[in-house]
């Protein structure tokens, strides 16, 4: 089962680092932070970057969460960036478990890729590769010129607007039938 561990915002790469240097690996099976790919406009261009999806969030996968936190206590600086004793570890759902690994890139390294969208001349979206494929109904924003899109989603105990960056395939024309 996945577990959320809040952290300082950031610091997500550091932290994650010090907890599989700090803690015996038998603990967890994966300590993690999501990521996904956005694009930027730079001096004209469209440029694909990767940034944390979830900032002060990483994820671990153990069998026993409370002995996990009690060792995670014993990292310097970590116990200061938990929450309060009640809501330090948050368990993620089987739901949101489901969903997030189908955001997910099938690699190791936990990024979350762009999306392919297809759109008609007023700039619908009618169709998804990706990430996205099944989430378009749930599109709440849509950005084509900066090219990304916002679903919502119950995540971690509140709605969530979740961006998931897109490139767009060729326009498809209506063809009208004579």
């Amino acid at each position: 089962m996945w577990y959320v561990i809040q952290i300082m915002t950031g610091k997500e790469e550091m932290m994650r680092e010090m907890i599989t240097r700090n803690l015996p690996s038998k603990m967890y099976e994966d300590c993690f932070y999501i990521r996904r790919e956005r694009i930027w406009r730079l001096n004209g261009e469209k440029v694909c970057h990767v940034e944390t999806m979830f900032p002060g969030y990483l994820f671990v996968t153990t069998e026993d969460p409370e002995a996990l936190y009690w060792k995670l206590r014993e990292i310097p600086g970590l116990t200061k960036l938990l929450r309060t004793e009640e809501s330090q570890f948050l368990s993620v759902s089987p739901e949101e478990q489901d969903f997030l690994e189908d955001l997910i890139d099938k690699d190791e390294e936990k990024i979350v890729r762009l999306s392919e969208v297809t759109l008609d001349e007023e700039k619908k979206i009618l169709s998804a590769k990706g990430p996205l494929r099944k989430y378009v109904k749930q599109i709440v924003k849509k950005k084509i010129r900066l090219c990304y899109v916002m679903i919502e989603k119950e995540l971690f105990g509140q709605k969530r607007k979740i961006l998931i960056g897109i490139r767009t395939g060729k326009m498809k024309q209506k063809q009208d039938k004579v």
